[in-house]
């Protein structure tokens, strides 16, 4: 019978003794708080914590609550730990080490009753991971919403670039003009012929007007602008379908739509630009055509449309171009919020 107990009790220091080597802490506590078993970390970090080993689980967890931090720890195993989870409580705890600690709790069913089991497992890696991983998304997220702003302006930079080169072009013209106008009125014999002369200060006024014009388009609405635009150049834009109503959506559709006009009316000799807009909960799927010529066997994407496939993938749209019978430009834009 002595050897009996000696071996029953040799059997559990060394239990004890396993149990208080585990690098995490653990903790199992009758129904009302009663502690059955405590290892040494477990009430190592509680004294940390509270001033105090674990006397009272019940009270233990109580006063945890009070240093809680409100960070929520990626669940490494996934989604196939929710049903072992489930009925699982947790408090995250900071020291003053700055060691980050998670405790769990969950209720045990066993012969003789229920038990309350607490853990306590050292996180401060995958914390500092967490707040890494989080400044990392919070610049990238500053890097996107600059993009955008870079990409809702990319119209209004494109024309008011436009409207510079011309009032460069208009200065140069009107200044040999000038000369030339000067020279004649100087030299001039009575059997000369002026209209040289008028038809270029024609060409000149015509220029400035156009200039103006394009002035005020600079700051007119995105849809106004491009209409105006076509105009300009002798081409007519027809939309079938609703456009989008999120500015960035918009901007990227009159992109498209801009870069489509300017081929069409320079390769294609169109006067008429057809646009096609679908939508669905995702995204507007958008199919630009012309009455151009027909005959184009390929298209070659370099200049304004390599520009504008980057564009648009940097905002999750794709282009994608069809040649069947003409020239087909589809363009499939996400939806998003307004911005």
């Amino acid at each position: 019978m002595f050897e009996k107990l000696k071996d029953r009790l040799h059997t559990v220091a060394l239990i004890r003794e396993a149990i208080n080597s585990y690098p995490d802490g653990i903790c199992f506590a009758a129904p009302g708080g009663r502690p059955i078993l405590a290892n040494k970390k477990i009430n190592d970090i509680c004294y940390m914590m509270t001033g105090h080993t674990v006397t009272n689980a019940d009270r233990m967890w109580e006063e945890l609550g009070d240093h809680r931090i409100q960070v929520t720890l990626p669940d490494p195993n996934g989604d196939a730990s929710n049903d072992l989870n489930e009925g699982t409580e947790q408090i995250l705890c900071r020291l003053q080490n700055e060691q980050v600690w998670q405790f769990q709790r969950r209720q045990l069913m066993l012969d003789s009753g229920p038990v309350m089991q607490y853990e306590a497992a050292d996180v401060s890696e995958l914390y500092r991971y967490q707040k890494q991983l989080q400044e990392k998304n919070e610049q990238l997220s500053g890097m996107l919403e600059r993009q955008k702003t870079l990409l809702q302006n990319i119209v209004e930079n494109n024309l008011k670039k436009e409207v510079l080169h011309t009032k460069m072009r208009i200065h140069s013209d009107f200044g040999r003009l000038l000369v030339m106008t000067e020279n004649r009125l100087s030299n001039r014999e009575e059997s000369s012929d002026d209209s040289d002369i008028f038809e270029a200060w024609d060409h000149v006024i015509s220029d400035m007007e156009n200039a103006s014009e394009r002035k005020e388009l600079a700051a007119a609405s995105p849809q106004t602008e491009l209409l105006k635009m076509a105009e300009m150049i002798g081409c007519k834009v027809e939309f079938t379908g609703e456009q989008p109503k999120e500015r960035r959506a918009l901007l990227l559709l009159y992109a498209a739509i801009r870069e489509a006009l300017t081929n069409a009316v320079r390769h294609a000799g169109a006067d008429r630009l057809i646009v096609e807009i679908r939508h669905d909960d995702r995204y507007y799927r958008v199919a630009i055509s012309s009455n151009g010529r027909n005959d184009v066997m390929s298209v070659h994407e370099g200049g304004g449309l390599s520009d504008l496939r980057r564009r648009l993938e940097q905002e999750g749209a794709e282009l994608s171009i069809d040649i069947n019978g003409g020239v087909v430009m589809n363009v499939t834009i996400p939806k998003g919020e307004d911005g």
